[in-house]
């Protein structure tokens, strides 16, 4: 899986919404490393597909140390600007490459399905408050829970969703009280914790909770229409002409977001196609091989099976696969670099502010907020990869499509 170097846009870029915080997650930059996720059975992680990026010390992984694995993963990081990257990397062609682009015009139909998807993203799930909860029912409910007259620690919640019946994973007697509760009335109950528990206050203790449920859940799901009390009630819009208008605005903005970094992404693509890889700084190679591999030995842990496995069985992968991502997130570093030094790219403060704001106006939220999440490392990195593509593509021959 490469880097990605750019922000995937969120839901709704540009509209002031008065109910909603920005949405960042899902949203990537360039990380110094890849961060890893939880696996799904057979994934597999990408491997380099060009032979610069498979040559290099060879590991021999059956003989790895725990020992050594740690001592890996707790390395430095790689200095990238502190060394001359053409030592490193050859690149290959980089001016007069032909890449199509696709048309950024949004046809009403997309506008509409834009328009759908939005509505979408804003149902919710139909609630009934006339009749008493019966065995099985979903409720939304708050409940506090109190030992001896005190609130204890973890026994709060607001809002939450339980299923009125036995064996759904909370003490004994919990979620059955629920059962028969009228939605609005407050009630309270008393359950005793196992002895087994494992926090020791809590452990055989009979305590009370005070809960009321304020719906029932059902799985009917109810789509808003577009109307006036949506657009202003969920935005900063009196009427649903003004909300289209607008929104339209955003479609197209963002449609034409997406189609300049696909070229983007294909110039790059290209570019490290043509750049081999001519000395590794292996150091920075294991250090990402071993992060991931300690990853996925907890992950090995949890599943409740041992690393070998884990990789075969969950993962459809091998060391050799985990050490060759690692070599192709290190040469798309050293490719950025070398690329940087070689077009004169060094982002000045009026740049840098400038593709930050852009980043932060695309996703809905204040460049202070980019920064708090992502951290200025990260943020520098995409800010370098967007202007060594901007010089890139003033090169390349563009067809569109």
């Amino acid at each position: 899986m490469k880097k990605l170097f750019v922000l995937i846009l969120s839901a709704l870029l540009l509209i002031s919404c008065t109910n909603a915080a920005p949405q960042l997650e899902g949203v990537s930059l360039a990380p110094s490393t890849p961060s890893v996720s939880e696996p799904a059975d057979g994934e597999t992680p990408s491997a380099p597909s060009d032979p610069g990026a498979a040559a290099g010390e060879a590991v021999d992984f059956a003989s790895l140390t725990a020992d050594e694995v740690k001592a890996w993963a707790e390395a430095e990081p790689f200095d990238f600007s502190s060394v001359n990257a053409a030592d490193y990397v050859r690149l290959g062609q980089v001016e007069g490459l032909q890449v199509t682009k696709n048309s950024a015009a949004v046809t009403d139909e997309e506008f509409e399905n834009e328009l759908d998807a939005l509505l979408d993203s804003y149902s919710y799930a139909l609630e009934i408050t006339d009749r008493p909860v019966a065995e099985g029912d979903v409720v939304r409910a708050d409940y506090a829970g109190y030992k001896d007259g005190e609130a204890f620690a973890g026994g709060t919640a607001s809002n939450q969703r339980i299923t009125a019946q036995g064996g759904t994973g909370y003490i004994e007697g919990f979620a059955e009280a629920f059962i028969g509760q009228n939605p609005g009335e407050e009630f309270s109950f008393n359950v005793t914790f196992p002895e087994n528990y494992g926090v020791e206050e809590l452990n055989g203790q009979e305590v009370t909770f005070v809960a009321t449920v304020h719906a029932i859940v059902t799985d009917e799901e109810i789509v808003p229409e577009l109307d006036e009390e949506f657009v202003s009630s969920n935005f900063s819009y009196d009427s649903v002409e003004e909300f289209r208008d607008a929104y339209r605005l955003t479609v197209e903005k963002r449609k034409a977001y997406y189609v300049n970094n696909a070229v983007y992404n294909d110039l790059w693509e290209k570019v490290l196609e043509g750049a081999e890889v001519v000395a590794w700084p292996e150091s920075e190679v294991r250090r990402i091989y071993a992060e991931h591999r300690l990853a996925y030995e907890n992950y090995a842990s949890y599943y409740q099976t041992d690393y070998e496995t884990f990789l075969k069985s969950y993962m459809n992968t091998t060391d050799e696969d985990l050490y060759a991502m690692a070599q192709s997130y290190v040469k798309e570093d050293l490719v950025m670099n070398a690329l940087a030094a070689s077009l004169g790219v060094d982002p000045t403060g009026e740049q840098h502010d400038r593709i930050v704001d852009e980043l932060a106006e695309y996703n809905g939220a204040t460049p202070d907020e980019l920064i708090s999440y992502y951290g200025e490392d990260t943020l520098d990195k995409s800010v370098l990869w967007q202007l060594i593509m901007e010089a890139v593509i003033k090169t390349a021959v563009v067809t569109e499509n």
